[in-house]
């Protein structure tokens, strides 16, 4: 049986085979100082959708 991964942006489950790793690049606030730094993340995406894109326009505002 194979493993069912969620999309971080369209949230459909699908086999680990039918999804790929993608970094979103996006500003964030350091916990302890409270500035601003740009930060980053990796999370899985549907590889023949264009998920990680769209994610990556809605973490820029």
């Amino acid at each position: 049986m194979s493993e069912l991964n969620r999309c971080a942006y369209c949230r459909t489950e699908r086999p680990a085979n039918e999804m790929k790793s993608g970094k979103i690049i996006f500003r964030d606030r350091h916990p302890m100082t409270r500035k601003a730094i740009v930060n980053s993340k990796t999370n899985q995406y549907c590889a023949d959708k264009p998920c990680h894109g769209h994610d990556q326009m809605a973490h820029e505002g």
